[in-house]
């Protein structure tokens, strides 16, 4: 009877046993997973907070990932800034990535500062939307008193084409000298179809095809108008990144830069 009552209970308790420690281990499992996510989303909010001393946009989207990883190192840190202004030029939003990167923790948590001490890849984007260049050019134009009867952008890559019509006095004296006899009645009416080039982090305008009151510029002229607007802008860096930009996409509603 013994032996049978035991063998009885071994039985009984056995499942029992199996049932608590899956449960053990299930809570276990969970824990850490709540705690790795709690520790993620904690460290995206940190570095969030200590780039908007810096960084000063609309809003700002972190998300880090540790992937696979069971040390807790990050495969990869994903940043976005949206509608963030440059120099009076607002982008509709930039892209920082960084693969393999080692965050300095003491001086996020201490200094609210983020510091990225290695990193195998960083993958800088820059997008720009065709209206968002309009709107910029109209409250340029309305800003310098630069008069117009019209002046249209459109986006055909790879090129940027132009429609325009302006009075010969809105073009500064140095440059209405290059092509004035091309002027018309005072005024200059016409097409230009320009392809973007990014160098240092500098934008600048190379003119394919320009026509003036019906007259095709000769490519002498072009090239002279080419050296003296260029560069047409100076991209400032997003701090605290380090990197340089040196490509652009010309897409059929955005400019896409990139490093």
């Amino acid at each position: 009877m013994k032996t049978a009552d035991f063998i009885k209970n071994r039985f009984v308790s056995y499942p029992v046993s199996i049932f608590l420690i899956t449960a053990l281990a299930a809570v276990i499992v969970l824990l850490s997973g709540a705690s790795t996510l709690y520790s993620r989303e904690s460290l995206d909010g940190e570095i969030a907070k200590a780039l908007r001393k810096t960084v000063k946009c609309e809003r700002i989207e972190i998300k880090t990932n540790t992937g696979d990883n069971k040390s807790g190192d990050l495969k990869s840190l994903f940043m976005k800034f949206v509608s963030l202004p440059m120099n009076g030029v607002p982008v509709d939003y930039v892209t920082v990535q960084y693969t393999d990167p080692k965050i300095d923790l003491k001086a996020l948590r201490n200094a609210n500062t983020v510091k990225i001490t290695s990193y195998s890849d960083l993958a800088v984007r820059f997008l720009l939307s065709e209206q968002t260049i309009k709107n910029e050019f109209i409250r340029t134009a309305r800003r310098m008193n630069f008069h117009y009867d019209k002046f249209l952008i459109k986006f055909s890559p790879p090129y940027i084409e132009l429609e325009f019509s302006v009075p010969a006095g809105t073009i500064p004296p140095k440059n209405r000298k290059l092509v004035e006899k091309f002027m018309v009645n005072d005024r200059f009416e016409g097409y230009a179809a320009l392809r973007l080039e990014v160098r240092d982090s500098r934008i600048f305008v190379v003119p394919a095809k320009v026509i003036l009151n019906h007259f095709l510029l000769p490519m002498p002229v072009l090239a002279e108008l080419q050296k003296r607007v260029n560069p047409i802008y100076q991209i400032p860096r997003v701090l605290p990144f380090d990197y340089t930009l040196g490509k652009v996409d010309l897409l059929k509603q955005y400019v896409f830069l990139s490093n």
